[in-house]
């Protein structure tokens, strides 16, 4: 009696354990994001930025970069949000091509990795036209429900 007793209370703690097991995926999968939106979603942010940069949009390039942003370019030169911002009005974007094999890597709920490469044209003070090859690398924070830039970095393409 006492064999087919324990028997019972494995079995009833067995299908527990799935039963458990078995919402706890649901529940990760029901919450876990959607990693083509959000691949797009901040693809067409980063893009918006770049228009910022090329249009000279110092508004909306401080709305999209968060406060503690850091941003660090090919020549190894690395700028916080309040530097960046002060050099827009010298720095003229001239082209711009992303290539469509971007990325996103989830870091965690409320951040992400956007993974892509890019050429662009550009000048700074009126100096000559540089094109740079480059795989960037845009890590983005939820904050208050809305995905912020906290680092931009380059790495040049040889």
């Amino acid at each position: 009696m006492l064999d087919r007793r324990s028997m019972i209370v494995a079995g009833v703690a067995a299908l527990t354990a799935l039963s458990a097991t078995a919402h706890a995926q649901n529940t990760a999968q029901n919450t876990a994001p959607d990693t083509a939106k959000l691949r797009e979603e901040l693809m067409a942010l980063e893009k918006g930025s770049w228009d910022f940069l090329r249009n000279n949009n110092a508004v909306g390039m401080r709305g999209f970069l968060a406060d503690d942003a850091l941003l660090i370019f090919n020549d190894g030169k690395r700028y916080n949000k309040r530097e960046f911002l002060a050099l827009m009005p010298d720095f003229r974007l001239t082209s711009l091509t992303i290539e469509p094999t971007y990325a996103v890597r989830m870091i965690g709920p409320d951040v992400a990795t956007l993974l892509y490469r890019a050429t662009y044209t550009s000048t700074f003070k009126n100096g000559p036209a540089e094109t740079s090859r480059v795989i960037s690398s845009s890590v983005y924070a939820r904050r208050n429900g809305a995905w912020l830039s906290v680092l931009y970095q380059e790495t040049p393409i040889k």
